[in-house]
């Protein structure tokens, strides 16, 4: 019995995913108008890009919205992070080729997708790590700005037609399926409202409890590491995949492999609980050039370490380098920015 629901199970997510292969190629052929559009949320609202540039830019505008946007946005990815290490899915064009290359399925689906450099992700595909950041983000600065305004459901009709923005634009690379999409929206959202109950309970955390649960965390990420070494299941998955059906390997970045993302996530909240409690952050803001001007210098000083990242020393110095340029970085958003206003 138990084998059949197995069955009946793997044969329906396979006719689901097929028929999703199919919203991909109508994304591209009837969109692609909109190219520049999709190419642009993918690359420059990124979680790396969001972390590096987008979120300080944030902190110009309020020092409290920084704060909010590093922290919703940081545990989010890092929960994505974690869902894509220990339980990675298919994305839609290594799915393609692989039907086409060992004719298992028949009939084969008749989909042509189109690669894209971009397409070449080499972290697996559930959940969208796009959706989900994005939605932390936008729905963060929605509430930071518009919880109390008569424009709130003005400003919430846009904030929902960007997150289906970068659905389609996820769609229109084959990165991604619609539901990988649709369930990183869905934990974004619920991640938001759980961060809203408990808001004042996390951020009165001390910092010796922020840092152990990272810790903590970082060994999770190791347990899950050798629990699939002894169970014969190769923790690189998602990269040999991107590796076999990446139409050129050159277009891959091994700063996107899934330990690296777990590693930059860690480093991030690592700063973040070095920095806590976050209810005692001074949040004041300076004139608005004086804030341009130490963020500008800041994001020099970021973007100079990003540049230094020694990526010729081997595996262990490359993440043990991220791990402490992100918690460095967040560290001086979160605590010692203010200090310089």
């Amino acid at each position: 019995m138990d084998g059949n629901l197995w069955d009946l199970a793997v044969k329906t997510y396979n006719h689901v995913v097929t028929a999703e292969l199919r919203i991909n190629e109508l994304v591209q052929e009837r969109l692609s108008l909109g190219d520049p559009l999709w190419r642009f949320l993918s690359v420059y609202l990124e979680p790396g890009l969001l972390f590096n540039l987008v979120i300080p830019l944030c902190g110009i505008y309020s020092q409290a919205l920084l704060t909010r946007l590093l922290f919703a946005v940081g545990l989010a990815s890092t929960l994505n992070s974690f869902a894509k290490w220990i339980l990675p899915e298919q994305r839609p064009l290594w799915l393609l080729r692989e039907i086409y290359a060992s004719n298992v399925r028949s009939p084969s689906p008749g989909v042509a997708l189109e690669s894209h450099p971009l397409s070449c992700e080499t972290t697996a595909g559930m959940p969208c790590a796009h959706s989900m950041s994005f939605t932390m983000f936008t729905l963060t600065i929605w509430m930071f700005l518009y919880a109390h305004s008569r424009q709130r459901w003005l400003a919430g009709t846009v904030v929902h037609g960007l997150i289906f923005c970068m659905w389609l634009s996820r769609l229109y690379l084959a990165t991604e399926f619609l539901h990988q999409c649709v369930l990183g929206t869905f934990i974004g959202i619920q991640v938001m409202d759980a961060l809203d109950q408990k808001n004042d309970y996390l951020w009165s955390r001390r910092r010796r409890w922020a840092v152990t649960g990272v810790f903590l965390l970082g060994g999770l990420a190791t347990a899950v590491y050798f629990v699939k070494l002894s169970l014969d299941i190769d923790p690189h998955w998602s990269v040999r995949e991107a590796f076999k059906w990446c139409p050129d390997p050159s277009y891959m970045r091994h700063e996107a492999s899934p330990i690296f993302f777990l590693v930059r996530d860690l480093g991030i909240l690592m700063g973040i609980a070095l920095a806590s409690p976050l209810s005692n952050l001074d949040t004041k803001n300076a004139s608005l050039w004086r804030r341009c001007i130490v963020l500008a210098i800041l994001e020099l000083f970021n973007f100079g370490m990003r540049w230094a990242t020694p990526k010729q020393n081997g595996r262990f110095a490359f993440l043990a380098y991220e791990l402490f340029r992100n918690a460095v970085h967040s560290l001086l958003l979160l605590k010692n920015l203010p200090r310089l206003w």
